[in-house]
């Protein structure tokens, strides 16, 4: 055993804990974010749920129900059965091996480069529902149609540049990150 190997195995013994730690609390805060996030869809869930029940029961539909039906009878069940059938990784152990950590953290980063696909996928096709939308309601629609049609496409114009602008920022971040750990040996 020459003084390298010496040195290399001493530095490794006394960086094992601090790295522990570290690794501990990036997974604490990345199941935190993940909760929040899920959490938060499941309030967006409920309240369109609750918001087109009652305008269902009461029979109250206006041309903003109208037009934003559709949409959710095909995004929301869409969503959730992409989000439910989404890899299931359990972190038991994950302190033991910075290795683990990385296939772990990278495949947690594949999922988020996922959803921020679905995002923009979902923000495109709801600008291209409030295009359709607003055809439909300019040709055959009285001005209550036209007024929510044109309401619906702004909404939907501000959503999908936001998305476009965050879905970069945040890509080109996940991406580092990943071009990172798959260069340490993680895959």
């Amino acid at each position: 055993m020459d003084f390298d190997d010496m040195l290399k195995d001493a530095w490794q013994a006394q960086a094992v804990p601090a790295a522990q730690a570290l690794l501990h609390r990036r997974v604490q805060r990345q199941r935190w974010r993940h909760r929040l996030l899920r959490a938060l869809e499941v309030a967006l869930t409920v309240v369109a749920v609750l918001v087109f029940g009652q305008a269902l029961a009461t029979g109250r539909l206006s041309p903003s129900h109208w037009l934003l039906l559709p949409f959710y009878l095909v995004f929301l069940p869409g969503a959730w059965l992409f989000i439910l059938r989404g890899p299931r990784r359990a972190a038991s152990g994950l302190a033991e091996s910075a290795h683990d950590y990385a296939r772990l953290r990278m495949a947690q980063l594949r999922t988020g480069l996922r959803d921020l696909w679905l995002a923009r996928v979902a923000a495109w096709s709801l600008l291209g529902y409030s295009v359709a939308a607003n055809v439909g309601a300019w040709l055959h629609g009285d001005a209550d149609w036209q007024s929510a049609a044109l309401v619906l496409f702004g909404l939907s114009l501000a959503w999908a540049l936001g998305i476009a602008g965050y879905g970069s920022h945040r890509r080109r971040a996940l991406l580092r990150e990943y071009r990172a750990l798959r260069s340490l040996g993680g895959d």
